[in-house]
């Protein structure tokens, strides 16, 4: 019997505002390199990494185009930055939402044979 997955996570953007937001998010959580590995790699003390990628009010540390391309070499993470910006930028509602019809398309006849299944298992 096949399995029925919905996923109803939303988009990246919608999740993270912003590029920089999404790669503190990839650094400290999805990559398997540690903070400090990846700092080292891009010559840099980790807490300076880590000021770059979550700044405070007024800080003047920020997390540039040179930090960006020194980190996706030490990462390798650069599919998930692309689909990051393809998702926000190459991407409309209009896109998004005849994809989402699709594959609810697509799904509508598993759907009915499975409830068609679990009411005749009822009866």
């Amino acid at each position: 019997m096949s399995q029925l997955t919905l996923n109803f996570e939303p988009a990246l953007p919608e999740r993270f505002q912003t590029l920089r937001a999404f790669v503190a998010h990839r650094a400290s959580a999805m990559v398997t390199k540690p903070m400090k590995t990846q700092a080292a790699d891009m010559d840099m003390a980790p807490s300076t990494l880590s000021r770059k990628l979550n700044p405070a009010e007024g800080d003047t540390q920020r997390f540039n185009l040179d930090d960006l391309e020194s980190w996706l070499v030490s990462t390798g993470d650069a599919p998930a930055v692309i689909e990051y910006l393809a998702a926000k930028y190459m991407d409309s509602d209009a896109a998004r939402n005849q994809r989402v019809v699709a594959k609810l398309e697509a799904m509508l006849p598993d759907l009915l044979q499975t409830i068609a299944q679990i009411k005749g298992q009822a009866a």
